[in-house]
């Protein structure tokens, strides 16, 4: 005889499992825009360390374009403000989804430790 957990426990264990596969999604999404920014202040620190006169250029899909260093500078300080929001929003979202994971853990437990959740023998 199996033993199967009420209906309303199996959706409550579907959803933390569907809140844990979404922390990892935010997760990798976080570290890939956190590298996005390392990239990004490597190349305004670089940019920094050259002349004016210098000749700098941009990679736009297969050709280099050679760019104006003020203009790529601001371009580079754009890019890295929007991946400053887009790190902002995952953590926010990160940590709502951490919270709503959290109260279904602690919903489980007092449903398995007052025994609500296991079926009778």
């Amino acid at each position: 005889m199996s033993q199967e957990l009420p209906l309303q426990l199996q959706e409550k264990l579907s959803r933390l499992q569907q809140l844990q596969q979404t922390l990892e999604s935010l997760y990798i999404q976080k570290e890939q825009a956190k590298l996005e920014a390392r990239e990004l202040e490597s190349a305004l620190e670089a940019l920094s360390n050259i002349d004016d006169n210098t000749p700098v250029y941009r990679i736009t899909g297969r050709i280099l374009v050679r760019k104006n260093r003020a203009e790529l500078i601001n371009e580079l300080n754009e890019q890295m403000e929007l991946v400053k929001v887009r790190i902002s929003a995952i953590e926010r979202q990160e940590s709502k989804v951490r919270e709503r994971a959290a109260e279904l853990e602690n919903e489980l437990k007092n449903a398995f430790s007052t025994g609500r959740g296991v079926p009778p023998a």
